[in-house]
């Protein structure tokens, strides 16, 4: 009996994770692209069933950790960016998101090819331990203050207030005490008490003010190609090629985190990227024809399972099937969309702390020489300054400078790996002071 709670507990506890991860960014791309109310509702079924779907076949044919997939934050800034851009050009949203469809489908069709030749591989030298670490710090910092800001601000004004910021907070700080807790069982399920504390907290209060809608079907299957036909353009075709490799880097990072704290026989990296990218190859062309968002491995999932100490592969695929049946109903979905995103996002900025650490492990495997550490101040520096650029600077730029400039993740990342071929080990540079 005992076992079946904590079994219950462990994939409830999974199923939630998946959840927080994949709630946020729908709602987020769906008023950027002035979507009504329907339309997100409809953007946030097929995103559940794809992160469902996506991590079942990462599980089964791919990688084969449990790893969630989620959302991918660099593709979420390419649309927001694209989404603002094109407003000021007076192009429709639906316009705008099939031509991200299209760059997702050729996305998808590059990692699905390199997957199946199993030619994945062959890439890795370009992604060292700085390059990934200089990936990962990256993703910490870009996506901290999206985090961060949604555990603060109230959902329904947007502003911050100084309960919903007290709330999230004490759901932070509380998952972070349960992770140190002597007891085995409150370790494993942080995450899970601090959602159901948070949740609790927004409903005693009253701050949680929305409701329900009513459906007239019981079931609803997901509408392909919502937005039409997907477009292409010459310079998404370039983005997607660039955003290619940009996937392997968080492939690595990835599995590389995972490897860390999975315990037992593992597969060899080489094995598990080429059969990573087959399944993402494959995630990316369901995102295609659901005309939604892409999604990757989250690095993240490492820092969850530091956290709770489950790592059992079990439990993960049943709420891989939950997920993706539970967004089939309607008024599951819409139950589901009241977790109150202050709550989820303290919830996954809990579990980012332990990303950080597993940034810095890579970035200090090998000592930080004159070489390394340019490498990482220019990436730093270079990335992260873009990140605080305002759109309206290069919005009359070409397309291709708008995506970069837009996304300092994937130029922060194409300057260390161009900088870590370029430069060669043990040159004079090194010992310079």
């Amino acid at each position: 009996m005992q076992s079946r709670f904590g079994w219950g507990l462990s994939v409830s506890q999974w199923f939630i994770f998946l959840l927080a991860n994949a709630l946020a960014l729908p709602i987020i791309l769906g008023q950027a692209f002035g979507l009504d109310s329907a339309e997100i509702a409809g953007l946030m079924q097929r995103t559940l069933l794809l992160v469902g779907l996506s991590s079942l076949v990462q599980i089964t044919l791919g990688h084969r950790y449990p790893v969630a997939d989620g959302p991918a934050g660099s593709w979420a800034i390419v649309f927001v960016v694209m989404a603002y851009i094109g407003r000021d050009q007076g192009h429709e949203g639906g316009e705008i998101l099939r031509l991200l469809a299209g760059g997702v489908l050729v996305a998808g069709v590059i990692m699905l090819v390199l997957g199946i030749a199993r030619q994945t591989h062959r890439l890795l030298f370009l992604f060292t331990p700085l390059v990934t670490g200089c990936f990962m710090l990256l993703l910490v910092i870009q996506l901290s203050g999206v985090f961060v800001r949604g555990m603060v601000t109230d959902p329904q004004s947007g502003v911050m207030t100084i309960p919903v910021a007290l709330i999230g907070l004490m759901v932070f700080t509380g998952g972070l005490l349960c992770s140190f807790s002597r007891h085995a069982l409150v370790r494993t399920y942080a995450v899970l008490m601090g959602i159901v504390f948070g949740w609790g907290a927004f409903a005693l209060f009253g701050l949680n003010a929305a409701s329900t809608p009513s459906h007239d079907a019981m079931i609803q299957l997901p509408d392909l190609f919502a937005f039409g036909a997907p477009k292409l353009d010459l310079g998404m075709l370039v983005v997607a090629v660039l955003f290619s490799l940009l996937l392997i880097s968080n492939q690595v990072a990835a599995v590389t985190a995972i490897s860390t704290v999975v315990k037992g026989p593992q597969p060899s990296m080489k094995e598990a990227l080429n059969r990573s990218s087959f399944a993402s190859g494959i995630s990316h062309i369901m995102a295609g024809g659901l005309s939604t968002i892409a999604v990757v491995p989250l690095p993240i999932t490492a820092g969850f399972i530091q956290l709770t100490g489950d790592q059992r592969r079990a439990p993960f695929i049943l709420a891989c099937v939950l997920l993706a049946v539970v967004s089939l109903f309607p008024a599951a979905v819409d139950f589901l969309s009241l977790l109150p995103a202050p709550v989820a996002n303290a919830a996954l900025l809990a579990a980012f702390i332990k990303l950080v650490l597993l940034a810095f492990q890579l970035l200090t495997k090998y000592p930080l020489d004159q070489r390394s550490g340019t490498i990482l101040g220019v990436t730093v520096l270079l990335g992260v300054g873009c990140m605080f650029l305002p759109s309206e600077l290069y919005a009359h730029w070409p397309g291709l400078a708008q995506y970069l400039l837009g996304n300092g993740l994937l130029t922060g990342t194409l300057i260390a790996l161009v900088m870590e071929q370029l430069w060669p080990k043990n040159s004079q540079l090194d010992t310079l002071d």
